[in-house]
């Protein structure tokens, strides 16, 4: 059959002049900015997966059930059933591609500057997908009557592509359905291999079981059924043991971080790949911020590094200036008098050290509390050795829950001086 007639009698055509523009507006709408790598690109592209493998797998069952209603089978075997289905699917599939490529083309400007390129293990995950949509939809389309098949699919389609994704638990769906690793990546950050092996394993098993119910034709008997159920038991059980153990975030583990590149010194700047090109404006930047700490007493981390691909000058300041810090205050006991002050101890000397590093103070009322911004510049204006007692003071009350804050520069008259 010529490749014109089986586009005009087939819906792949119509489908595309609808999911196609609905695929670039959609995506338009959730494009990240903060988008960082072409890891972190390829992965946002699955956002959309559910629409095309819902499309195309509705697609799938329109054929079966036109070709079935048509008595294809009961005419002269001129050519066998794999080779029928592959014939009018193979519009399908390349719908199904266009359609991953068009999800990754929405997201990818983010990244055309960064170096490398998509992630082939995320794009043969997505489209592994489509195919096992594409598979199901074959077999589902000449089991209900009509066109019903088709409805079922992208009902049923839609559903699996993003339903998963949504639940806290059971969270192994969502590496069954290649939603795994949809919220991935930092630039610490890479997908998991056993996220993208349990989902192409279970898809591999769909696409199996389909084969081969395919290739039985009208042969299929109850007897017969073992030969695709087998298979698909094994792959769906062997996937399902992969995905158990991710959890929700399961799909994204941290990037080897041998692929950084460290400055020698007191401080270790580490800066990814795709850093590089800001290389000389970051250090000078985050050694200034340096600098300026270790004047008033601070010892900064031994080790920063930065998040985002093209930090700025102000983001370089505070993420140095914030390093000695713990990531959060401790939980400290109800009954313990720090606890009541930890949280603004905290946040006071977070503001402080951000200033003290630099960073400008309308930039930082914007991104935290201005009342703390206000106490921290006001800590500023004292003396160094006063500043350097509050904060030696403070930085152990954000660590210890048995040393109560004292956010009053004026407790501390003499450099040491207790509050």
């Amino acid at each position: 059959m010529r490749t014109t007639t089986l586009l005009r009698s087939g819906p792949v055509l119509w489908v595309a002049v609808v999911l196609l523009p609905l695929l670039l507006w959609t995506g338009e709408q959730n494009t990240r900015d903060t988008m960082q790598s072409w890891t972190a690109a390829t992965a946002a592209s699955l956002m959309l997966l559910g629409f095309v493998s819902a499309a195309c797998g509705a697609c799938a069952a329109w054929e079966s059930a036109r070709l079935h209603r048509a008595r294809v089978a009961d005419w002269a075997p001129v050519r066998g059933p794999l080779s029928v289905a592959a014939l009018h699917l193979a519009p399908v599939a390349a719908l199904g591609l266009l359609g991953v490529l068009t999800n990754l083309a929405v997201f990818a400007p983010e990244s055309l500057d960064a170096p490398g390129h998509p992630d082939p293990s995320v794009l043969l995950t997505a489209y592994a997908v489509v195919l096992a949509h594409i598979g199901v939809g074959w077999l589902v389309g000449p089991l209900m009557p009509g066109y019903l098949g088709a409805a079922a699919m992208l009902v049923g389609g839609y559903l699996w592509g993003f339903w998963p994704a949504a639940l806290e638990s059971p969270a192994f769906l969502r590496h069954l359905n290649g939603q795994g690793f949809e919220a991935c990546c930092g630039l610490d950050q890479t997908t998991a291999p056993r996220s993208t092996a349990a989902t192409l394993l279970f898809s591999v098993g769909l696409i199996a079981a389909a084969v081969v119910c395919t290739a039985l034709g009208r042969k299929v008997r109850s007897a017969h059924l073992r030969y695709a159920a087998l298979p698909l038991a094994l792959t769906t059980a062997g996937a399902v043991a992969l995905a158990l153990p991710l959890g929700f975030g399961g799909g994204v583990q941290a990037r080897d971080r041998a692929e950084r590149n460290c400055t020698d010194g007191p401080v270790a700047y580490c800066l990814w790949p795709e850093q590089e090109e800001r290389r000389a404006d970051v250090l000078r930047w985050a050694k200034d911020a340096e600098r300026r700490l270790r004047a008033v007493g601070v010892t900064p981390a031994a080790e920063v590094e930065f998040g985002a691909v093209a930090p700025t000058e102000d983001q370089v300041r505070w993420i140095v200036g914030a390093g000695p810090l713990p990531l959060s205050t401790p939980t400290c006991p109800s009954d313990t008098t720090a606890a009541p002050d930890a949280h603004d101890a905290y946040s006071t000397v977070y503001a402080w050290l951000s200033l003290t590093a630099g960073e400008p103070k309308d930039h930082l009322a914007r991104r935290t509390v201005p009342a703390y911004v206000d106490a921290a510049d006001r800590v500023r204006q004292s003396p160094v050795a006063q500043q350097r007692a509050w904060y030696a003071h403070n930085l152990r009350a954000v660590r210890d829950c048995s040393v109560r804050p004292s956010l009053d520069p004026a407790s501390f008259g003499t450099a040491g001086a207790a509050p």
